[in-house]
C-alpha cells in the first residue's frame, strides 16, 4: 500500500512539472487597429458637374499606413455630394466639408469649394433696361436712338483660372477686354475699360457693375452697365443692360443680319 502511494506522488509531480514535453503558451498578438485617418485629393475646388475621387489613408497602431474602406459624408449635399467610393461631384456654388470615418475613427474633414464653369464662348441678346445722359450728352438723342427695351446682340469669350476670369465682351458693336472674379455664391463679377474712336473723337468706355450667374454652366443671366465719356464733351452716357437669352456655344457668334445701332448712335452723338 505504501508503495502505491509513493508511485502516485511521483506521477503527480511529473504532471505538475509539465511532463509530456509541453511548454509555456505564447499569447496570440491582437491585430493592429486604426488610430488615425487622413483624406487626400488632388484639388480643393470643383466646377459644377465636375467630379473628383477622394481617398482616405489610415495610420495603424503598429505604425503602418494604408488605404481603407470608409464611410463618406458631405456636410452640404446641395453644394457637393459624395458616393460610397469617395467620388465627390460638384452640385451648386458654395463650400462644403467632406468627411470620412472608418472603424470608429473620423478623419479631419476636407473643405471643398464648388463654382460655375464660365470658361468658353457665350452669346445671345441683352436688353437695354435704362439709359441716362448728362452734361453735353443730355443734348444728344443717344437714349432715343438706343431706347429702353431694345435688344442688342451679346458675346463673351472667357478663360477661367480657379476663381479668376478674363476675356473679351461684345455689346452690340462695342467690344473690349474685361476681367474679374467669381464670388463665393457663384456670381461672376467683371469690369473693363477701353477706348473707341468715333467721328474722330476718342471715347472712354467702361463696363462695370457686372453680376451674372449660371447654375448649369450652359445658360447665364444677370446685368451690367456700359458708360461712355469723351474728351471735349461734358458728362457721360450710361446704359443699364440685362442679359436676356445667353447660352454657351462652341463657336463664335455671328452678328451678320443683326441690327447694330450703338456705334451709329455714338457717332451721331459725338458729331453734335
Amino acid at each position: 500500500m505504501r508503495g502505491n502511494v509513493v508511485v502516485l506522488v511521483l506521477l503527480l509531480g511529473i504532471v505538475s512539472c509539465g511532463g509530456g514535453g509541453g511548454g509555456p503558451v505564447t499569447p496570440t498578438p491582437s491585430p493592429p487597429t486604426v488610430t488615425g485617418l487622413a483624406i487626400s485629393s488632388s484639388t480643393d475646388l470643383l466646377k459644377i458637374n465636375q467630379s473628383e475621387t477622394f481617398t482616405v489613408t489610415a495610420t495603424m497602431s503598429n505604425g503602418s499606413t494604408g488605404t481603407v474602406t470608409a464611410t463618406w459624408r458631405s456636410e452640404n449635399p446641395a453644394v457637393a455630394n459624395v458616393d460610397a467610393n469617395g467620388r465627390v461631384t460638384g452640385i451648386g456654388s458654395g463650400e462644403t466639408a467632406i468627411s470620412a470615418e472608418s472603424n470608429g475613427v473620423r478623419a479631419v474633414p476636407r473643405t471643398i469649394r464648388v463654382m460655375p464653369d464660365y470658361q468658353g464662348r457665350w452669346s445671345g441678346d441683352w436688353r437695354v433696361a435704362g439709359c441716362t445722359a448728362d452734361g453735353d450728352w443730355a443734348r444728344t438723342n443717344i437714349c432715343r436712338d438706343v431706347p429702353v427695351g431694345s435688344l442688342s446682340p451679346f458675346a463673351l469669350a472667357l478663360t477661367q483660372d480657379r476663381d479668376r476670369a478674363a476675356g473679351n465682351v461684345t455689346l452690340d458693336d462695342v467690344s473690349g477686354p474685361v476681367e474679374g472674379s467669381i464670388r463665393p455664391g457663384g456670381q461672376l463679377s467683371l469690369a473693363g475699360a477701353f477706348t473707341l474712336t468715333e467721328a474722330g473723337i476718342v471715347l472712354d468706355t467702361t463696363v462695370g457693375d457686372w453680376e451674372t450667374t449660371t447654375t448649369d454652366n450652359q445658360r447665364m443671366t444677370g446685368h451690367f452697365t456700359l458708360a461712355f465719356r469723351a474728351a471735349g464733351l461734358q458728362g457721360s452716357a450710361r446704359f443699364n443692360g440685362e442679359l436676356r437669352i445667353v447660352a454657351k456655344t462652341a463657336a463664335a457668334p455671328l452678328f451678320a443680319g443683326r441690327e447694330l445701332r450703338l456705334r451709329r448712335a455714338l457717332t451721331a452723338a459725338t458729331r453734335r
